[in-house]
């Protein structure tokens, strides 16, 4: 029997049928995108604001305070050097998110942060800064304080101002009979100075700005204090070397 003629090109297509499927071709390797610089570059280093109270301890293993102020101004109520109570008047700039303050007796203190917290530098006058400082210690900003400072009090019969320095220690240093070393604390009133001749400074913030109040005793008396007067924390005027 003749096959027909589409016979062989029937086999050809069965054969074509049985013919395992092609494998699909693997996706093409692509290497890596490198990173842009931008994305592995380190986030600049944030802002310090340094505005504030710190604690620090100068070259003879003393506390003291440096007050920064907003306006570039700065104070600290060390003692230890010849303004006594008066404490030391300076101002500050940034340098390499470290502050920076001058004083005006030469000192340059040097507040930055070391990793853990932070440091302070004292550079005694004269003192490069690209040398070992006089002093370091750790630098602590204090919290929620408004007293810490020097203060400006009542004027004294012979025309010069009382001054007392307040540290956040508790020990507090007055300009009376060529300097006089006294506590205080803060209360639910304001800054309670206790002197050992029995007077009580409190100073305390009224509707017209600061005052003081003086007294002589354990306890304030009901009747009239023997003294009320203004008080200028130092620094948050302009400097007045001698007011």
């Amino acid at each position: 029997m003749k096959l027909p003629r589409l016979f062989p090109l029937l086999v050809l297509l069965l054969a074509g049928c049985s013919k395992p499927p092609t494998p699909p071709a693997p996706p093409a390797v692509q290497e890596p995108v490198a990173k842009s610089e931008a994305s592995t570059a380190d986030a600049p280093a944030q802002k310090i604001s340094f505005v504030g109270t710190w604690s620090a301890t100068d070259d003879r293993g003393q506390l003291f305070d440096i007050v920064v102020f907003p306006d570039g101004q700065a104070v600290s109520n060390r003692t230890n050097g010849p303004s006594g109570a008066h404490g030391e008047r300076g101002f500050w700039r940034l340098a390499n998110n470290r502050l920076l303050v001058f004083f005006q007796d030469g000192w340059t203190d040097v507040i930055s942060g070391d990793g853990e917290g932070f440091r302070h530098r004292g550079f005694e006058p004269g003192g490069s800064m690209d040398g070992p400082p006089k002093n370091e210690s750790e630098a602590r900003r204090l919290e929620g304080d408004g007293f810490t400072g020097v203060w400006c009090l009542n004027k004294e019969p012979d025309g010069s101002y009382l001054y007392v320095a307040l540290q956040s220690s508790g020990r507090a240093f007055s300009t009376i009979g060529g300097g006089t070393e006294g506590t205080w604390e803060q209360t639910k009133e304001g800054a309670l100075c206790k002197w050992p001749d029995g007077w009580n400074d409190l100073i305390f913030a009224s509707k017209d700005g600061f005052q003081k109040r003086s007294w002589v005793g354990p306890a304030e008396q009901n009747a009239t204090p023997p003294d009320i007067s203004p008080a200028l924390r130092v620094g948050d005027t302009k400097f007045s070397i001698t007011p």
